[in-house]
């Protein structure tokens, strides 16, 4: 049995981030956990077997959410990326190759449609 993906979810509010974790691990996910970009940024460099990084855009910090998206899609080319937000809405041409875009408050089955979206 293969193992099972793992899944950065990083988001800088704590109900959110918990929230988006319970949801990912139930679609059958592992899940690795960043309140920041900087922090993601550690964790993938020390985890190279992340499949997908799923953001938040808004964050504090020197490194934003979009921002860190294209920076892991530069240095690990095959991670499937997921971006959300509450605040702004992105045009395709504005994410990452390949990466989805998920408008806050997303629901249990569109982030689980992401998810499989971004692993074929």
């Amino acid at each position: 049995m293969p193992p099972l993906p793992i899944v950065l979810v990083v988001e800088d509010e704590p109900i959110i981030l918990l929230a988006a974790c319970e949801m990912v691990e139930s679609a059958g996910f592992i899940t690795k956990e960043a309140a920041n970009a900087t922090r993601a940024l550690r964790i993938l460099v020390e985890n190279p077997p992340i499949a997908i990084l799923f953001t938040d855009i808004d964050m504090p910090g020197p490194i934003d959410g979009l921002a860190l998206a294209f920076e892991a899609q530069a240095r690990w080319p095959m991670i499937g990326i997921i971006i959300t937000s509450g605040r702004r809405q992105l045009a395709r041409r504005e994410l990452p190759a390949g990466a989805i875009f998920l408008e806050k408050p997303y629901l249990k089955r569109a982030l689980t449609e992401a998810l499989a979206n971004v692993l074929s």
